[in-house]
């Protein structure tokens, strides 16, 4: 659900108790994914040069024989659809766009070195544990905590290319149907334990510690071949998308020590040591086989410590975990915590305040400046939005938007402020090829339904109108679908349909017909996603 008081959206969904380690869940989660294959979604990368040329060091596994039927692969994809749609719909999410793409532009970098299929989702799930998942179909997620603890875009990165490893050698199909069981014992325990949160949150933590236990005597826990293979195929990937693989065997240790320090003061482990488990002699292993891949030239490492700089801070702030104190101390030798300042600043009114930082950055160089884009750009244009500047801040993100056309984030932010300024046209022109492209964007389906809903209320004609408000009921439906809230979308569809019926006795029949067809299909997608069970 969103608010539209001054152009803010707010995802409904609900919060859980620090008690709870809901990324471990997700992690047990895993099982067969992959077969969900659509090139279409892949993403152009921002810098090819990070790309080694040679894929034949990558050793992946043997498949043949192994290949998926097309019943399995419907399979696989409806339940990656699924579990999307549940993990939206009861977990806290982070859904800043800007950290979204750069936490899916790692991802996509990574899973590329190694598989065909383009991930059917990343998710960033706002819970302090360090975890990372493969939920069934092809859903890839990593938890805010995980950026946190990182003290590199490297590091960060090494959990994915590990997850993505186990993705790419099949581990998740190994003794199938076991997993399968263990899997719907751990969906059901996470569903009681989020709905046994908002009662008591001892009682929700009871609840995912016994599925924990079940999915553990279920094997689903990786072996030691497994973690070892994994740790060996995620360094290659790592090093094939321009990451240092060094950064693994230093995070893990993060890990561990946070293993060591959880056991004496008797709290739940990181939830990616429960499923992945951690051994001295996995950790020296793992730091014996990265020397053997070649360092990063100075440049890579700058670039990659100065595009973590900006996600760290951009996290603290959006998620509401830094303190002025924090980020006035931290912003004397940090740009992204000078930027995640200006926007605490504005968000808090303080907008004297925010301007002043904005000057100390614009009296930067060009070269530094331009290193800081396109947040830079978007950190000004949000703080221009809290004054209910649209137009200006339309022009900030419009000069941005010419130099990246491709950016979702830029899209979003951009659509925002056109239907805050009354060009809702201009905006829908933006969001729909994300929809195309990204089925399950929520974020672009409410800005859609937002759009539609401005363009009602303020167009001349009657008949644009009567269109408008059939279109934003619909796009409503598609962002409760991917909320896992089938009743309402088809309570929106319903709703939609009935005023579409309405227009085949008027002069607009001719447009009506179309649009019906549409919203019936639409009511069979969601009848099916809705009747479907694991």
């Amino acid at each position: 659900m969103l608010s539209k008081q001054k152009g803010k959206r707010h995802f409904m969904s609900l919060a859980l108790p620090n008690s709870i380690k809901v990324g471990l869940s997700m992690m047990l989660l895993a099982m067969a994914s992959g077969a969900y294959s659509r090139e279409s979604q892949m993403l152009p990368l921002a810098d090819s040069s990070w790309q080694v040329t040679d894929p034949q060091t990558l050793e992946l596994p043997n498949l043949r024989g192994q290949g998926l039927s097309f019943a399995e692969q419907y399979q696989n994809k409806m339940l990656g659809e699924w579990s999307l749609q549940n993990i939206n719909g009861r977990v806290r999410m982070e859904h800043d766009p800007w950290v979204q793409e750069t936490i899916k532009d790692m991802t996509w970098r990574l899973n590329a070195q190694a598989r065909q299929q383009a991930p059917l989702g990343v998710v960033i799930i706002d819970n302090p544990s360090i975890n990372a998942f493969a939920a069934p179909g092809g859903v890839i997620g990593i938890n805010t905590g995980t950026i946190l603890s990182a003290s590199s875009m490297d590091e960060l990165a090494s959990v994915v290319a590990h997850e993505v490893a186990h993705i790419s050698q099949r581990h998740y199909e190994s003794g199938a149907d076991e997993r399968k069981k263990a899997l719907l014992m751990q969906l059901g325990g996470m569903l009681a334990a989020i709905a046994a949160s908002a009662v008591d949150g001892d009682a929700a933590a009871a609840v995912m510690m016994g599925s924990q236990t079940a999915s553990m005597n279920s094997s689903m826990a990786f072996s030691r071949s497994n973690e070892r293979e994994a740790d060996r195929v995620g360094m290659q990937i790592m090093t094939q998308a321009g990451y240092d693989p060094r950064a693994m065997p230093r995070f893990f240790a993060t890990m561990n020590q946070q293993s060591q320090l959880n056991q004496v003061e008797n709290q739940f482990l990181p939830s990616f040591v429960r499923s992945h488990p951690l051994s001295n002699e996995r950790l020296s292993e793992s730091q014996s086989r990265a020397q053997q891949h070649p360092a990063l030239s100075l440049s890579q490492q700058q670039r990659h410590q100065a595009l973590f700089d900006l996600l760290y801070w951009r996290v603290q702030v959006t998620g509401k975990h830094a303190s002025e104190v924090t980020l006035t101390t931290a912003a004397k030798n940090s740009l992204g915590a000078k930027l995640a300042l200006m926007h605490w600043y504005g968000e808090q009114q303080r907008f004297t305040d925010a301007n002043k930082v904005l000057a100390e950055i614009n009296a930067l160089s060009s070269t530094q400046r331009q290193n800081l884009e396109p947040l830079l750009s978007i950190t000004h244009s949000q703080l221009l939005s809290e004054q209910g500047k649209w137009q200006q801040t339309v022009d900030v993100l419009e000069s941005q938007q010419r130099l990246y056309p491709e950016r979702r984030d830029l899209r979003l932010y951009l659509a925002e402020a056109l239907t805050n300024s009354n060009q809702p046209i201009k905006a829908q022109a933006l969001l729909k090829p994300l929809t195309e492209q990204q089925p399950s964007d929520r974020y672009a389906w409410q800005s859609l339904q937002l759009a539609n809903e401005k363009l009602a209320k303020t167009t001349t004609s009657p008949q644009l109108a009567n269109i408008a408000t059939i279109n934003a009921l619909r796009y409503r439906s598609y962002d409760q679908l991917w909320n896992g809230r089938y009743e309402s979308a088809l309570t929106s569809l319903t709703q939609a349909k009935q005023l579409t019926e309405n227009l085949q006795t008027t002069d607009q029949a001719n447009s009506a017909r179309p649009l019906l067809a549409n919203i019936n299909a639409e009511l069979k997608a969601i009848k099916t996603a809705q009747d479907f069970k694991p």
